[in-house]
């Protein structure tokens, strides 16, 4: 029987800038694919729900159809507005969110087995998520930071108080 004590400790390893630069373009394009669809949902409900004229200009269907047409703005049948931007960008950040809460990964992270957990290796929480959602562009800036770090965090690793991880190669299964 082995003491746990005296297992090997396998050293932690961080994913290349290649790598994250990789996870990012495939991110995007799962991005790219959630903002159509979040898209084709707001011009729906703006363009055939709120396109109703009301009867009469009292009562609560009314307020409702006014409430509407100022929310859902569209201009020249292509949406438009400070609701549509706010509804975007609750959507990417619950899109990231939720995969890094869940699993700790998106699917492009699966792809390059890279994880996402805070310095204790458990989930990130919501706030370490959204931290680390709106810094991520100045650390892209300051990558350059990662290369004088010993354990190659970036400004929004250290911000966010978050690490991605490299997971071990998968061993591959005998064919019967």
């Amino acid at each position: 029987m082995t003491d746990p004590t005296t297992a090997p400790v396998t050293p932690i390893k961080h994913p290349s800038i290649l790598r994250r630069l990789a996870i990012v373009m495939y991110d995007c394009l799962l991005i790219i694919a959630v903002s159509i669809a979040y898209g084709i949902i707001y011009i729906v409900i703006g363009k055939f729900v709120f396109s109703i004229e009301a009867d009469s200009p009292s009562g609560l269907f009314y307020q409702f159809i006014v409430i509407g047409k100022l929310v859902f703005t569209m201009e020249a049948d292509r949406p438009s507005g400070l609701f549509y931007q706010l509804g975007w960008l609750a959507t990417v950040v619950g899109f990231y969110s939720y995969f890094w809460m869940k699993g700790g990964e998106t699917t492009g992270m699966r792809a390059w087995r890279v994880k996402i957990t805070d310095l204790n290796g458990n989930s990130p929480s919501l706030s370490q998520c959204i931290i680390r959602l709106f810094s991520s562009p100045i650390g892209w800036l300051l990558f350059f930071t990662a290369l004088f770090d010993k354990n190659k965090q970036w400004l929004h690793d250290r911000l966010s108080k978050t690490q991605l991880l490299l997971l071990p190669k998968e061993p591959k299964k005998k064919k019967r």
